[in-house]
């Protein structure tokens, strides 16, 4: 064999193995990136009862890929990655994450895990919170119910599913985390968009 047959040759097995190694590796990114998604359709889906209201299970993981794309900003898409691995956990007042979470609970742990600080309690979070119009909510975005004087329920705003404004919330005792109607408190007054200090 002569010496362009053997860089030919070599060539050749040159170009098979970064094939090989490129269809491995995006293998990898591909798993990568739906492992949190499965994790989601596999939470949903082994107790429909428990975590849908109005919605399937391809729903929660459209919906939920969506708002992680469209945050205003990486801490909110990391908050709403966070929150949606607690999908299926139950309401625990007061909860913190061991074994559940009541809804600030869950809202102050998601933006928690972005380098974010806020306060424990719902109506601290709307207080200590950036203030923000009911219609220009984005995903991220905490939505509060009650009053100014007292703020009874927070809740992570989505997007639409269906036309339906979705939150996903620990709603209450004997609920788990789960998608809500943005409206289905009845008592929506406000919202904030957290973000990282200054």
């Amino acid at each position: 064999m002569g010496v362009p047959a053997r860089v030919a040759t070599a060539a050749a097995v040159a170009f098979l193995f970064l094939v090989v190694f490129i269809s491995a590796a995006a293998s990898a990114v591909t798993a990568a990136i739906a492992a949190p998604l499965s994790h989601l359709w596999h939470a949903v889906a082994a107790d429909p009862r428990g975590t849908q209201s109005l919605w399937s299970a391809q729903d929660y993981v459209h919906l939920i890929a969506a708002a992680e794309h469209d945050a205003p900003s990486p801490q909110a898409a990391t908050a709403i990655a966070f929150a949606a691995k607690q999908i299926g956990r139950p309401y625990i007042w007061g909860g913190t994450g061991n074994p559940g979470y009541d809804c600030s609970g869950l809202t102050q742990a998601a933006y928690r895990s972005a380098g974010v600080d806020i306060p424990r309690v719902a109506t601290a979070q709307y207080v200590e919170g950036v203030k923000i119009e009911l219609d220009s909510l984005r995903p991220g975005d905490l939505a509060f119910y009650g009053s100014t004087a007292f703020t009874h329920h927070v809740a992570i705003y989505l997007g639409v599913v269906r036309g339906v404004p979705v939150v996903l919330d620990a709603p209450a005792p004997g609920e788990v985390v789960r998608f809500d109607p943005l409206t289905s408190g009845g008592d929506l007054f406000a919202a904030t968009r957290p973000t990282a200090a200054q």
